[in-house]
């Protein structure tokens, strides 16, 4: 009988067991999905130099679109000439110029060049360089300066941040961490910023236990802040929301809070922002309105957005004005409308433009378009109309060639003609042909000037004999005839002129 006795105990063990391990098993992944105590927070330290590497193949496309932007055939071969063997300051102003045109042509020999100069400017331009082209070719260069960066400039110091940010590279880690708990706080900044970019949920970790440290900054609380948000940091939401409502912080560290909630993108924020929003500080309603941008299809964010347009302080129109744009708030159209028309500030009124021809509504085109044809607005006005047009190019290209046509018979509108020159010439279309030869065939050199600017992007054949005409003309602005015998390659024939006429004489 006791045998019996203890073999049904036994049995009832190993049922309450197994029916345990289930229950276990069955909570598990609700437990993981909402435990941060999984999650170890990362440590500084020595980072691993990653290997050596040449630069990525050159991005064919890129390098077609910067070659349409030489202005003759030599250019390519000076610039690699410069390159190779120009002096320091040379180089420096080349490779301005490539970054501006993103120019990824040249990278073997900037490549070539870095590894073998001593000058700090270059190797920061070039850092620069490769940043602009995602290129991961100078990971080892970066990561073993950040590793001991203290008998460096800053500015390369700088640069390689800002490149391994670019460039993702998470061997970086380390000694980024170990930046940011360094006793020289020189750093700091930039070390934070870096780790926003390429940290994961373990750096995100590291953040939330550096937050509560005593010792830190209002401005180094305020960098901490922002990046927390900027990693999807939700680990430090409740830490975020408690200082967003503190009315004893640091004005400035509430406002990144505030930020920082809408980066999150943690569809609790919405209440706590739009209770911050009644607050009397314009600045906090500023960044609650950059926090309630990440969530446009949250009701209670859109309407506190579009209140943020009609608010008393500029700074809180202007950023909602922003919002509308990012967010294609099509209900906001009216407020624009009325924003553009009658608001006090300059900038509130552009704001309101690039808003407008960005969420591209039917109301807010008639009413830009109608802008440029009504003879009391400002010409001040209608520079910004075309400029936002342009961009967007939904509509008004008509209307826009016309006003430049009547700019043109109309010195006393120079400004404006010179304004929508500018603009055009930003842009192929080949409906911009014949305005293109009305502004070369004006008297004007500025006007000629920007008639090649046009030319330079369209190529069109149509203008070539109106250019020969003005590179013919005794009278014509020496500036402008130079660059059209850049465009045309004149140069070479007369240059093949000289050389037929010296032989012809060598001969005799």
């Amino acid at each position: 009988m006791k045998k019996i006795i203890l073999f049904l105990l036994i049995l009832a063990s190993i049922n309450i067991c197994f029916a345990q391990e289930a229950e276990d098993a069955d909570a598990a992944p609700v437990a993981e999905s909402t435990s941060t105590s999984s999650i170890k927070a990362s440590k500084g330290g020595i980072s691993e130099i990653p290997n050596s590497k040449r630069p990525k193949p050159i991005d064919k496309e890129k390098a077609a679109k910067a070659a349409e932007k030489d202005e003759s055939e030599k250019d390519y071969e000076n610039k690699s000439n410069t390159i190779k063997y120009g002096v320091p300051s040379e180089i420096s102003s080349l490779i301005d110029e490539l970054i501006k045109n993103e120019d990824p042509r040249f990278t073997e020999e900037i490549y070539d060049v870095f590894q073998v100069s001593k000058n700090t400017v270059i190797k920061q331009k070039v850092l620069n360089y490769f940043k602009q082209l995602e290129d991961p070719c100078l990971e080892d260069y970066a990561v073993e300066t950040l590793n001991d960066p203290y008998e460096e400039r800053n500015d390369l110091v700088k640069a390689c941040f800002q490149y391994v940010s670019a460039v993702k590279t998470k061997e970086a880690i380390p000694a980024v961490l170990a930046l940011i708990e360094a006793e020289n706080d020189s750093y700091f900044n930039d070390a934070i910023a870096t780790i926003g970019e390429i940290g994961g949920p373990s750096e995100a970790m590291f953040l939330v236990e550096y937050l509560e440290r005593e010792d830190l900054s209002d401005a180094q609380r305020q960098t901490l802040m922002r990046t927390c948000g900027k990693m999807h940091a939700v680990q430090t939401w409740d830490k975020v929301v408690e200082v967003a409502e503190d009315e004893d912080e640091n004005l400035y560290v509430r406002m990144y809070a505030a930020e920082a909630l809408g980066l999150m993108e943690k569809k609790e924020s919405v209440p706590v922002l739009v209770e911050l929003f009644s607050e009397n500080d314009p600045n906090l309603r500023q960044y609650v309105i950059k926090g309630l941008s990440h969530f446009p299809n949250v009701v209670e964010a859109q309407q506190t957005i579009l209140q943020g347009i009609r608010d008393e302080h500029w700074r809180v129109r202007q950023e909602a004005i922003k919002t509308v744009r990012e967010n294609k708030m099509t209900d906001a159209t009216q407020f624009l409308i009325y924003r553009a028309r009658n608001d006090s500030e300059k900038v509130i009124k552009d704001e309101a433009y690039n808003s407008l021809a960005a969420v591209n509504t039917k109301e807010g085109n008639e009413f830009m378009v109608n802008q440029l044809k009504e003879k009391k607005v400002g010409d001040a006005t209608k520079k910004k109309i075309v400029e936002v047009l342009l961009k967007e190019g939904h509509t008004g290209q008509n209307e826009i060639l016309e006003l430049a046509d009547e700019c043109l018979k109309d010195d006393k509108r120079k400004d404006l003609r010179y304004a929508i020159g500018k603009e055009l010439a930003k842009y192929e279309n080949s409906a911009y042909d014949e305005i293109c030869i009305k502004y070369l065939g004006s008297k004007d050199s500025t006007t000629q000037s920007l008639g090649l600017d046009i030319y330079k992007t369209n190529k069109f054949s149509s203008a070539v004999p109106v250019m020969r005409n003005i590179y013919a003309d005794k009278k014509a602005n020496s500036g402008v005839k130079n660059r059209i015998k850049k465009m045309l390659s004149i140069e070479d024939e007369d240059e093949s002129k000289n050389e037929k006429t010296f032989s012809e004489a060598d001969a005799k």
